[in-house]
């Protein structure tokens, strides 16, 4: 084989050994790519994830916040109950009270007056 025969099969497995180095550049890049794509995915699972935690975790303290206002409401209920009582009592209490000073006026009225 001569020099230049040699050359030229040198210079065409550069070519070669060029085009295979652009492939793998190639698929090195797409590589990378698939990567980015893949961190991105889980960011975004992780965000969708972080998204239900705190929904769940908004969800508990809404219950949290009703279950109180329930048991607010519970004990303003039964507060008004109460004093719905001890005003009736009271009320009643007075009735009869301004009915016997009444009755006790009237008595005092008659004895007065033969």
């Amino acid at each position: 084989m001569s020099t230049e025969e040699r050359i030229a099969r040198l210079e065409g497995q550069i070519e070669e050994l060029r085009a295979r180095q652009a492939e793998l550049h190639n698929q090195l890049a797409q590589a990378q790519l698939d990567q980015w794509q893949g961190r991105v995915e889980d960011l975004e699972v992780q965000l969708h994830l972080a998204s239900m935690d705190a929904n769940d975790r908004a969800a508990a303290l809404m219950q949290q916040v009703r279950g109180r206002w329930t048991d607010v409401r519970r004990q303003l209920d039964d507060a008004t109950v109460t004093v719905s009582s001890i005003g009736g009592t009271l009320r009643e209490g007075l009735e009869k009270a301004v009915r016997d000073l009444r009755q006790a006026i009237l008595e005092s009225k008659n004895k007065l007056v033969p």
